[in-house]
């Protein structure tokens, strides 16, 4: 077992209390409020969490730091981790399922939007923490990650809506060189020569996006690699069209863009879009960073 190995196991094993978790979630709650008042004390603190018994409760606390919390001047105050932890648990991606998560799950449904091979409407749903979005016989527009707690009252359609808009998001970090996951060392690079049988566009140079560090690993058009630059928002809006229209339907970037690729070191590749009788030009490195664009 490796030092990282098990410093991980160790810091599941604090989590596995049901008394660390509360004080966690006390601690989070009390973010907003701390930043115009104080952190709480210890008798704060506990009287938050609703433990009686000092002792137990100063036992807790104390397996949670330094990993967790920290103390300042007699105050006790969340770390990063404890934050996110909090975030993840309370976006239903951590912890066993919970009474109403099915109510999360959206039943396999048509959109008002058309396979591009057989013109068949895509069908959607929403379930096991995943957004799925494609044609019953040509595969997936969209396969995408989304926690329970952005299906819960909404619509298919705002699911479908804040996924991609978080997509875009997520490919703007990747141009950077940062993972939107782990924050590790993350890339696109192209040419990737295959994608799965089950991808709707099969048709459509593919780069791939993957991180050093986790899990992140999956193909993307090259025309995708552009999502979430300003140069393509504003070319969307002044056509009446959003970040899902860039990602899904007759106006998905993949289709209305041309992509090129060179065996020049720069640009490595260059991707001209034209959308309603506009048309910005993009060049790009191997590494799909954006070295010019033009219209």
């Amino acid at each position: 077992m490796t030092d990282e190995d098990s410093t991980r196991e160790a810091a599941y094993a604090v989590l596995t209390d049901e008394t660390r978790v509360r004080i966690l979630f006390a601690l989070a709650d009390r973010y907003d409020e701390a930043w115009s008042s104080e952190w709480p004390t210890f008798s704060e603190l506990r009287t938050q969490v609703g433990v009686n018994d000092t002792s137990r409760f100063s036992y807790h606390l104390t397996e949670l730091q330094d990993e967790f919390v920290r103390k300042v001047d007699g105050r006790y105050l969340p770390r990063v981790a404890a934050l996110e932890i909090v975030a993840a648990i309370r976006a239903g991606t951590y912890g066993e399922a919970r009474a109403g998560d099915e109510e999360s799950d959206i039943e396999q449904r048509e959109i008002d939007c058309e396979c591009l091979h057989c013109d068949q409407a895509l069908v959607a749903t929403y379930r096991n923490h995943q957004l799925y979005v494609g044609c019953p016989e040509h595969g997936a527009a969209v396969a995408y990650p989304t926690p329970p707690r952005a299906a819960r009252s909404r619509t298919i359609d705002e699911v479908i809506d804040c996924s991609l808009r978080k997509h875009a998001c997520d490919v703007r970090l990747l141009r950077e060189g940062v993972c939107p996951h782990c924050w590790g060392t993350a890339n696109l690079s192209f040419p990737r020569d295959s994608v799965p049988d089950t991808y709707l566009l099969d048709d459509v140079p593919y780069a791939t996006a993957a991180c050093d560090i986790c899990w992140l690993s999956y193909p993307i058009p090259i025309a995708h690699t552009i999502l979430g630059h300003p140069a393509v928002e504003t070319l969307y809006a002044n056509c009446g069209l959003g970040p899902r229209d860039a990602q899904l339907g007759p106006h998905d970037l993949a289709r209305v863009s041309d992509v090129s690729l060179s065996e020049r070191d720069s640009p490595a590749a260059r991707i001209v879009v034209e959308l309603r009788d506009n048309q910005v030009v993009f060049d790009l490195d191997e590494t799909c960073s954006v070295l010019d664009h033009r219209r």
